[in-house]
């Protein structure tokens, strides 16, 4: 299955849809969800390790959950990112909303540009309460704020 996404111009206006790989190949604007854990009293964040099966930066550390935001999806669909990567439960209610942040990652044969829309979850947990999905998330790490 090929996975299609919407695609904006530099306005952030939707101008079509195309697929990931020609997404990342002609560097075409997108939208990301993007979603960051911090402890309840807002001391530490949660880091994860990209899993060394990823397609795009394996092994490297990143946002708590993220994704693309596919063709049928509107932002409040970002959410299911959580539960498939971390397993864990959240509604989008719980999420603190920070922005869409515009970035632009160009390196040979890969051009990322993504209008992220970023939120933050005040999470009461610990490590030991994600069950991570082992193709996306490697392992996990905090980091005092």
């Amino acid at each position: 299955m090929v996975e299609k996404l919407k695609i904006f111009n530099v306005e952030h206006q939707q101008i079509g849809t195309a697929s990931r790989d020609d997404v990342h190949h002609k560097g075409l604007w997108h939208e990301t969800f993007h979603c960051w854990f911090v402890s309840e009293d807002l001391t530490e964040i949660f880091i994860q390790y990209r899993s060394d099966k990823k397609k795009d930066f394996a092994g490297l550390y990143d946002i708590k959950a993220a994704g693309h935001l596919m063709q049928d999806e509107t932002v409040l669909d970002g959410i299911r990112e959580v539960k498939e990567e971390l397993g864990v439960a959240v509604t989008f209610d719980d999420l603190v909303p920070l922005g869409v942040i515009a970035t632009s990652y160009v390196t040979a044969g890969f051009v990322d540009r993504e209008f992220c829309h970023v939120f933050l979850y005040k999470f009461a947990g610990n490590l030991a309460d994600f069950d991570l999905q082992e193709e996306e998330v490697g392992g996990m790490v905090t980091a005092n704020l």
